[in-house]
């Protein structure tokens, strides 16, 4: 059984455990106000007024003048990932972090030798309790497969725990947005919405012949995922991701050698980042802010563990090129890695010097 924890406003929560005085407050999180980056987290109170992740923090100073710019502490919401891990370590050791914030479980059949067995949504209650002691809120989504039980606590935030019963996947699923499938291609997306499909159960009911005309060869893999079918185990990881890093450019650009340095920037700097704590990684995301507002994102596994600039720099221009052809003006990329393994684990993976 798969459960996908999702910290709610997590940097937000960090911020105001450290500083009560910020509750009830408006908070964003990405830098100071009019400055090129963007914004990394927000608050309910400013996501009301149109702050969003991913938007240029010029915007959001427009959007929001009375709230309060952080530039954010890091190593922070490193450590209140950690003490998370903590908690969710005492059910299970089969933990696989996405993100700072994110982290898929699976739990075992019985959690522990006991005479009466606590049901599956008990312990992930008791889950989201130790979290809740810590601080912090998290919505949680128990499912037989990782890709619905992320759906799942999408649906649950916030600060809900939803649980689909097995062989009730597709039925859950069949009624929701077609945008609600992790990772979907906009491509492939929007040919769908064109067509009239906008929900996921009509993807189930497509015939081979259309899935491959409007989603190509990843049809097949699209279909079964709108049934709630995914075949993906836990790889496991010792730590929380490495701190998400972003660069802004000078200005909005399309030149392959300026987005390329800036990139290269990132994964210098998340290099130093990876080898200072002695880790390695075996999973790297990229996020690219376009000039029209727009943000995307894609992950991918690494070839093999690395905590080498080179490698991570080879990684990111692959992954750069999933979201960018090279006409769209960029105006500023992130890198963040996860899979974080304890670099002592194998010396041959990891190099000596920082």
């Amino acid at each position: 059984m798969f459960v996908h924890v999702d910290l709610d406003s997590f940097f937000v929560a960090v911020e105001r455990a450290r500083r009560p005085a910020l509750i009830d407050r408006a908070v964003v999180i990405g830098g100071r106000p009019g400055s090129r980056g963007m914004v990394a987290a927000a608050s309910r109170e400013a996501r009301r007024l149109g702050v969003r992740a991913g938007m240029p923090l010029a915007e959001a100073s427009v959007r929001c003048p009375n709230g309060v710019f952080l530039d954010g502490a890091f190593d922070a919401y490193f450590e209140a990932s950690r003490r998370v891990d903590e908690v969710l370590r005492r059910e299970t050791s089969d933990i696989e972090w996405q993100s700072i914030d994110e982290v898929f479980l699976a739990l075992p059949v019985r959690s522990r030798p006991i005479s009466r067995p606590r049901s599956w949504a008990d312990i992930v209650e008791g889950i989201q309790r130790g979290i809740q002691a810590l601080g912090f809120d998290a919505s949680c989504g128990l499912a037989r497969s990782k890709l619905v039980a992320r759906i799942a606590s999408q649906l649950g935030k916030p600060r809900g725990v939803v649980h689909v019963l097995d062989g009730y996947e597709a039925r859950f699923l069949s009624p929701l947005k077609i945008e609600m499938l992790p990772g979907i291609d906009m491509t492939v997306a929007h040919r769908l919405r064109a067509a009239g499909i906008r929900r996921l159960g009509q993807i189930a009911k497509l015939t081979e012949g259309q899935l491959s005309l409007l989603a190509g060869r990843a049809g097949g893999t699209l279909a079964r995922q709108a049934i709630g079918i995914d075949s993906s185990r836990i790889r496991r990881t010792a730590l929380p991701p490495a701190r998400i890093r972003e660069s802004a450019l000078e200005a909005p650009s399309a030149s392959p050698a300026i987005v390329t340095s800036a990139l290269r920037a990132e994964a210098e700097r998340l290099g130093r980042d990876l080898r200072s704590r002695a880790v390695f990684a075996r999973r790297m995301t990229i996020r690219v802010g376009f000039a029209d507002g727009r943000v995307e994102s894609r992950s991918a596994p690494l070839k093999e563990p690395t905590a080498l600039d080179d490698a991570l720099l080879a990684a990111a221009m692959e992954l750069l090129a999933r979201v960018w052809n090279g006409e769209r003006l960029i105006r500023a990329v992130g890198l963040s890695c996860a899979g974080l393994l304890a670099g002592e684990t194998d010396g041959s993976l990891f190099p000596l010097r920082c």
